[in-house]
Parts: structure tokens; C-alpha cells; sequence
């Protein structure tokens, strides 16, 4: 009502509730599982008795109704503690022969979330993505995570997560009706490897694959689903999944989906970018190019910036805003393990219709007849040509951006390209003349400030505490991605973000980032590897003699190491050594296999000592 506090129950995960964005205390576990167990019957009346067996079981106390009536007033208490004590009860209603929660519909996360999948079916595929993404935002974990291996509960947990699942399946189904086929198959990837025996998620898959020109991984895909559903079902795969593979044969072109330009105008999607803060200037920047474009002016753009920095998700909004004006997109994606595939980005770009041209064993008539074929294209009407991870492209697409740079003038075609920095590249040359180019303008996203960070930590755990906040700042120095990993896990656990858990968001963090951190450093070599994880058992005292004789290696290897680091950005550029923020020291800290850790420690020990008995050949002062 008018005037009064905002109350929600969050419920996708553990048990929480929030009043205008602070942390209610709920109680004990028992006290809590009687709010739970009202908002799975959602306005309708759960009677005492019931309400006692799913908070104590087989084993209730001698007197249970008393102990229930005591949990119902506390939770009151919490929930409406301005009321008065006669006036209590507006949350928890006393109904008959139990109790019933009366909240708005869209006060608890499940029911809003139910209610958009709803919704989702019935909307425009533009208008159903932004729903159905918004809505999927809400998730924390499991569903009733307190309570997912109680009986009373299994029923509802199940059903939730079914749900779920489906809004995935029908998210990703309409991001491939959009066109988005390249963008949608890492999604797809994972939804089947969480669920293999889940036949529309191969279905999606396969055809996400065929539409991004990439037949053969389409009949790999429909052969693994085969092989799956054989070896743990003893079936066949299903008419939907026999019918795909028949038509990805006949290259039947009832699969191929968006193909023209006019099809885009017909489906605009338009989007507000939830949860993207402290990007105003780059996504100023972003759609004046876009509607520049629209006028028929060319332009590059090129994003620049670390790991996580937020390079994709600006990508990803320029994609949604060229979408929602009519404007047609094509997008390719880098990675470490194609980037020896010639012209695999180009192929990407452009399908099929390049075979002939990137099949010519001259490479520069090659790029003649692919400038040829991008004008032809820009002519029939205006687009967006993306390309992200740019610093992993194979090495002749990365030649045809670089010759399509210097002849965009005078047509109506934006490029937008995303560069990580930090990793090395064989045609490290080739991206600075690329990004030295007059005509490229460079946006380098600067880290979150702690007003963004405070907005993010807000928008997953509800309204944080200052000291919270700073810590989640301090410790992620601002990096979106690893922020975000952050706060996903500390939601996973339940954590709220007051004052009293500031100590655990480094405990938590450290190994939410741990697979990020640790990912990057094994495509490194050996040495360097070696090198990190001495740093981080040195600490503040890591110099590069420290280093060297820690990780006993000779010092000109080690300053090569440390180069290779710094460029990386996982340690500092300059002095002293120290790491980009304390989640990735920690997260290499922690993999280091515990022999090995022991005998880093070892040696240190012994160099600390043999630097107190000789302190003049140490540099350090004498005890």
C-alpha cells in the first residue's frame, strides 16, 4: 500500500526478506520453514497441522501448536514491525483452522517469476527475451535451497525448477528466432551438459549450430544426443530431434531462420540494460554510432580493456540496440582454441557465401573480393559487423578487418570490436596498426566505482552496508565479472550484506573467482605459472630475488615471468609486486597443490631466517 515499507520474499534460493531493502531477520531454521511452507501454498490456507509436520517431522514437541503459534508471532514481529501487536497480522493471516500469506503477487521472487514465463508466451520475441531474462536474474540457487531435501517441500522445489529449466530452453529459443545463433551455442552447450537426457535442449543446439554455418558440429551434436539417449534411456531420440537431422541432411531451408535484413525489422527487441551501471559513456557513445549509422556514416569501434572489465556486455547491448532500430547484425566470436583456423571469424560473419572467395590461394585477392562482397551487402542496406575476443582471431579474418578499417568510408557498415588485453597474440602487430588507425575510435571501460559496485551489490543481495559494499569494492577493484561472481556466490549461500559479514566476502570470493583466475594462467607456461604462485606465498614480501629464489628459477627467467604477468594483468605493472586485487592472489594461492604449497613455505621460512642471521646481505634490519 501507498506509504508503506516495501516487503519482499525471496525464495529462488535460500529464505530471505527484505523491507525497502534491508535484511529482515527470519529466525531459526524451524521459524523460517513456517514462512516457507506459506509462500509454496501461495493465498491459500495451510493448516496448523500441517504446518507442524514440516517444521518438526515425525517428532514434534508435547506442545507443538504452542511452539507454532510462537514462530507464527515472531515472524509478524519481523515482517510488520511497525504495527501495533493487535494490528499484526496483515502478513500472516490467522484463516480457519491455520494461517495464510497475503502479499502482493509480485512481493515473493517465485511468484513474479511464474507469472512472467506467463507473460513470456504470449509477447513479441523482442518483448519475451527481456522478460524472460529479467525474470531469470531473480534465481540466487535452488529454489527454497533451506529446505530442498525435506518432503514437504521436494514437491515445489521440483516444480520450480522445472520451470526454470523451461524459461531457459524458451530464452535461448528465441534468441535463435532473433538471429543470435553464434551468441547462443556456449548457452546451449552448458544447459545440455546440466541435463543430457533433456531432448529439446539438443534440438535448439543442433540447430544454433546449423545456423551459424556450422553443419558438421550440427550432425555431431544430433550423434551425441543418439548416443546419450541410447546409452541411458535405451531409446530413440524423439520425432522432433529425427526430424532436425533430416532436414540439417537436406539442408532444408525451412531451418535457416532470419536470413535478410527486412526480416530484423519485423522483430525489434528492444531492451533496457538491467544491471549495467558505470557505462553511460560507452553506451552514449554506442548508439550515437548506431544511429550515425542509420544516416549511412561508417565507423569502428574498438572496446579495449582486461578480462571482465565488461567488453562482451557492451557488445551485447550495441547487438539489442541495432535489433530494436531494424538494423541487421552479424557477429563472430574469438577463442584460444580456433584462432589457428583460417579464416574462421570470417566464416562466421559472412556463412557460406564466402567459400569461394577465402578459397583463392592469393590472400590479397582474397580480401579484394571480400571488401567487394561487404560492399555489396552494405548496399542493400545498413548493418553491424561485431566481432569479439578479437585478440584471439585467426590471422587472415584479422587481415580482412584491418584492410575493411581503411575502406569504410562512404558505406553504412559500423564495426565494433572487443580486444582483451593482457594476451598475447602472433599478430600482436597487426591489432596495434588496427587499433593506431584514425578512423578506429577506442573506448577503454574503466572499472566500476563503489557507487556501481554499491548499485550491483543492491540489485543481487538488496541494500548493502557501506563497510559491506567498500569490501566487494576492494576486493573485486571494480572488475564487473569478477564483482558479479561475488556476489552470485555469497547470494548462493545467503549471505546479507551488513556490516557483520564483511569478513566473508573474502573467504567467499576467493573461491568464486578461482576457476577465472586459474583458467588463465593454465594456457601460460609452466614457468610463469611457477612464478604467480610464489608471488602469492611471498605476499608483501615479494621482490624479484624473493621470487627467484622461491620459485628457483634464474632471475632473467623470472623478470620474463613477471613481464608476462603484468601484461596479463594478474599482477600490477611496477613496484612492489603485488597482484591486480586480493581475489586473484587468493584464488592462486589456494590452487597451489598442497605438496607444493608446503615446500613454497619451506623456503620461505628458511629465507626468512637466513635473511634475520645475515642482515646485511639481505637488506633487512636486524632483530
Amino acid at each position: 500500500m501507498d506509504g508503506q515499507p516495501e516487503l519482499n520474499l525471496h525464495v529462488l534460493g535460500e529464505l530471505t526478506a527484505t523491507r525497502d531493502g534491508a535484511v529482515v531477520d527470519l529466525g531459526g531454521r524451524r521459524q523460517r520453514a513456517v514462512l516457507a511452507a506459506l509462500a509454496m501454498q501461495r493465498d491459500q490456507v495451510v493448516t496448523a497441522d500441517h504446518l507442524v509436520d514440516c517444521v518438526w517431522g515425525d517428532h514434534p514437541p508435547a506442545n507443538a501448536n504452542g511452539a507454532l503459534q510462537a514462530y507464527v508471532s515472531h515472524l509478524r514481529r519481523a515482517l510488520e514491525p511497525d504495527a501495533t501487536a493487535r494490528h499484526r497480522g496483515g502478513v500472516i493471516a490467522r484463516a480457519g483452522p491455520g494461517y495464510v500469506l497475503r502479499l502482493p503477487p509480485d512481493a515473493v521472487d517465485a511468484w513474479a517469476f511464474e507469472a512472467a514465463v506467463e507473460a513470456a508466451a504470449g509477447q513479441a520475441p523482442g518483448d519475451a527475451v527481456c522478460t524472460l531474462e529479467t525474470a531469470l536474474r531473480t534465481w540466487r540457487g535452488p529454489a527454497y535451497a533451506d529446505y530442498a531435501g525435506e518432503a514437504w517441500a521436494e514437491a515445489e522445489v521440483a516444480r520450480l525448477t522445472e520451470l526454470r529449466g523451461v524459461a531457459r530452453e524458451r530464452l535461448l529459443a528465441t534468441r535463435l528466432e532473433l538471429g543470435e545463433a553464434p551468441l547462443v551455442i556456449g548457452d546451449l552447450e552448458a544447459l545440455v551438459k546440466e541435463d543430457p537426457l533433456r531432448e529439446e535442449r539438443w534440438r535448439l543446439l543442433a540447430l544454433a549450430l546449423y545456423r551459424a554455418h556450422r553443419q558438421a558440429a550440427a550432425l555431431e551434436a544430433l550423434r551425441r544426443a543418439r548416443q546419450v539417449l541410447a546409452d541411458e534411456l535405451g531409446v530413440d531420440p524423439g520425432p522432433a530431434l529425427r526430424a532436425l537431422e533430416a532436414e540439417v541432411l537436406a539442408q532444408s531451408p525451412t531451418l535457416d531462420g532470419v536470413t535478410t535484413p527486412s526480416a530484423s525489422v519485423s522483430i525489434p527487441r528492444p531492451r533496457t540494460p538491467d544491471g549495467l551501471v558505470d557505462r553511460d559513456r560507452e553506451m552514449a557513445l554506442l548508439r550515437s554510432r548506431l544511429d550515425e549509422l542509420t544516416d549511412g556514416t561508417s565507423g569502428c569501434v574498438l572496446v579495449e580493456g582486461s578480462a571482465g572489465i565488461g567488453k562482451t556486455r557492451l557488445l551485447d547491448e550495441l547487438r539489442r540496440f541495432a535489433v530494436a532500430a531494424g538494423v541487421w547484425v552479424r557477429s563472430a566470436r574469438s577463442s584460444p582454441s580456433e584462432h589457428g583456423f583460417e579464416w574462421g571469424v570470417v566464416r562466421q560473419l559472412f556463412g557460406a557465401g564466402v567459400d569461394d572467395a577465402i578459397g583463392r590461394d592469393d590472400r590479397f585477392a582474397a580480401l579484394r573480393e571480400l571488401c567487394e562482397l561487404t560492399t555489396g551487402l552494405a548496399e542493400e542496406a545498413p548493418f553491424v559487423l561485431c566481432v569479439d575476443d578479437v585478440q584471439w582471431c585467426d590471422e587472415a579474418s584479422l587481415q580482412l578487418l584491418a584492410y575493411l578499417v581503411r575502406r569504410l568510408d562512404g558505406l553504412p557498415v559500423l564495426m565494433v570490436l572487443a580486444l582483451r588485453t593482457g594476451e598475447p597474440h602472433e599478430a600482436d602487430e597487426l591489432l596495434a596498426e588496427l587499433a593506431a588507425d584514425e578512423s578506429v575510435t577506442v573506448v577503454r571501460p574503466a572499472p566500476l566505482s563503489e557507487q556501481g559496485t554499491a548499485a550491483l551489490v543492491t540489485d543481487r543481495l538488496g541494500r548493502g552496508a557501506d563497510p559491506f559494499v567498500a569490501a566487494c569494492h576492494r576486493m573485486s577493484s571494480g572488475n564487473p565479472l569478477l564483482l558479479r561472481q561475488l556476489l552470485r556466490a555469497l547470494a548462493d549461500q545467503g549471505v546479507p550484506p551488513d556490516a557483520a559479514h564483511v569478513d566473508t566476502v573474502r573467504a567467499v570470493g576467493s573461491r568464486a573467482v578461482a576457476s577465472l583466475v586459474t583458467l588463465r594462467l593454465r594456457r601460460m607456461p609452466a614457468a610463469v605459472t611457477t612464478v604467480a604462485r610464489a608471488v602469492a606465498v611471498l605476499g608483501p614480501e615479494a621482490d624479484l630475488m624473493a621470487v627467484a629464489d622461491l620459485a628457483q628459477h634464474p632471475e632473467e627467467d623470472v623478470a620474463a615471468a613477471l613481464d608476462v604477468l603484468a601484461r596479463s594483468e594478474i599482477l600490477r605493472d611496477g613496484h612492489p609486486l603485488d597482484f591486480v586485487n586480493p581475489l586473484v592472489r587468493d584464488a592462486i594461492h589456494a590452487d597451489i597443490p598442497t605438496g607444493e604449497r608446503a615446500l613454497l613455505h619451506e623456503r620461505m621460512n628458511r629465507r626468512l631466517k637466513s635473511s634475520s642471521s645475515h642482515p646485511g646481505d639481505a637488506g633487512v634490519p636486524g632483530s
